[in-house]
């Protein structure tokens, strides 16, 4: 469908005023705004926002929409931002499949503190690498290109992951379920008190990017009971770590403008 019958479609959408969502990613985190189409041009719309989902165009530079009066997800660009009166305009629309923001589980990103071990099957050698990602039922880490193992990592290849959760979710899981206590004692620990989460998986995906310097290995994990129970802990403080971390971001961008 070319851009001109996208176009079409917008001007319907403004016309019935039937509504239109903007959906971003913020380190991991699924943001949504529920906003209306106020005017079309010849190769732009322009939508309302909020201080929140302004900062995430500005942050990336690009939204997906989504309306019950659009057969498809379209991805757009942001060509500029009026933070004075919260909108923005919005241009190079483009359809793309039907999954996007459809995950079944809420994935963050760590951020710099998680280091992961990862040790491939019929593989002897262990690789320390920082996570990207998490979720209750998969993560991703990064290997420099330089060590990256070509021969044994592939899409289906097993492999045992070790994670270092925190001290943190461990103490608040105990206080607020304090029969958790002995449980979570069977987990391994350090003596700064970190939980050692062990779980085999299988590689999903590998890409490369190149701009780094680095490669992006999905994985699909199977977490015990136990070992789930700290890690939806953990995305649970992370989501509103990036939250806030959103509002801070928001705050400083509007009052840099000012």
């Amino acid at each position: 469908m070319s851009n001109s019958d996208v176009l079409q479609l917008f001007r319907k959408i403004a016309r019935e005023q039937s509504g239109i969502q903007l959906l971003n990613i913020y380190k991991g985190l699924p943001i949504t705004h529920e906003t209306n189409i106020v005017s079309v041009g010849v190769a732009e719309i322009q939508v309302p926002g909020n201080r929140s989902h302004v900062a995430c165009l500005y942050y990336q530079g690009e939204s997906y929409l989504r309306s019950k009066d659009l057969p498809f997800i379209v991805h757009t660009k942001v060509k500029s931002l009026n933070l004075e009166h919260n909108y923005a305009v919005l241009s190079d629309f483009e359809a793309v499949r039907d999954n996007i923001g459809m995950r079944t589980q809420i994935r963050v990103e760590t951020g710099s503190s998680l280091i992961a071990t990862v040790q491939f099957k019929n593989s002897a050698f262990e690789f320390k690498t920082p996570m990207a990602d998490i979720s209750a039922n998969g993560a991703s880490v990064y290997f420099e290109d330089y060590i990256f193992p070509f021969r044994i990592c592939q899409p289906e290849t097993e492999l045992t992951m070790h994670i270092p959760i925190p001290d943190f979710v461990s103490k608040k899981i105990m206080a607020r379920a304090p029969r958790t206590t002995a449980p979570l004692r069977l987990l391994p620990s350090n003596q700064d008190g970190d939980i050692h989460i062990t779980a085999s998986g299988r590689v999903v995906a590998v890409r490369p990017e190149p701009q780094n310097k680095r490669y992006r290995l999905s994985v699909q994990l199977y977490f015990k009971d136990i070992s789930r129970m700290v890690i939806l802990q953990y995305i649970s403080h992370r989501q509103a770590e990036i939250i806030k971390d959103l509002r801070v971001f928001a705050d400083n961008l509007y009052n840099s403008k000012k």
